[in-house]
């Protein structure tokens, strides 16, 4: 065998992989699909998946994927949102982190952190009030009046235009966890979410 084939078969790309799992098939996906798209960095590989609607049984999946991984430079992160799951909503974020994951939860939707981009928030709302008040922003913002935020096909047009007021968005979010940091129980810290944490980890890979 020449020296310079087996140059060639020793060669092998090492990657760092960022697992993103949710408990959402469209909304999250997308979202993380179009974060992804802004990392050019060859090293990093990022995988947003879907594995489960209910949080704890998403968390207890990831947990077994952890333990059968080899390479340990991977990072593990859940995104999972409150929605009707509120029985298992603290014992989902405990044991991620008992388990060494990272957590991007949001308390009540997903759709809170898209809300944060617009105006901060410190008090509840009802879940159907998200959809309203997001078409309510994009059509003041864009003018077009024909928009209605459905969470499937519209989320596109609405991470186009939220794309540079995401440190707005960062912003609020933390002042929701400053105003919930007495509360030890997440199902209350009703509204807040933790997904600002894995942008922000997201955007230090851009550098």
């Amino acid at each position: 065998m020449s020296k310079r084939f087996k140059r060639k078969i020793n060669i092998r790309e090492e990657y760092t992989f960022i697992y993103i799992f949710t408990n959402g098939e469209k909304t999250e996906i997308n979202y993380f699909n179009d974060k992804k798209s802004e990392i050019r960095r060859n090293d990093i590989k990022i995988k947003p998946e879907f594995i489960n609607s209910d949080p704890l049984k998403l968390v207890e999946k990831v947990v077994e994927k952890v333990i059968e991984e080899i390479n340990r430079e991977n990072e593990y992160w859940v995104v999972f949102d409150k929605d009707n799951f509120d029985k298992d909503f603290d014992n989902a974020i405990n044991k991620a982190e008992a388990n060494g994951l990272k957590v991007a939860y949001s308390n009540e939707a997903f759709e809170l952190w898209f809300l944060l981009h617009f105006n901060p928030m410190s008090s509840a709302i009802d879940r159907k009030d998200y959809n309203i008040k997001l078409t309510e922003n994009f059509r003041k913002l864009t003018k077009d009046k024909q928009y209605k935020y459905d969470k499937v096909e519209s989320v596109y047009p609405l991470i186009k235009i939220i794309k540079n007021r995401e440190s707005d968005a960062i912003r609020n979010a933390k002042k929701l966890l400053e105003q919930h940091k007495k509360e030890k129980s997440f199902l209350k810290k009703n509204p807040s979410t933790t997904v600002h944490l894995l942008v922000e980890k997201l955007n230090k890979l851009k550098l």
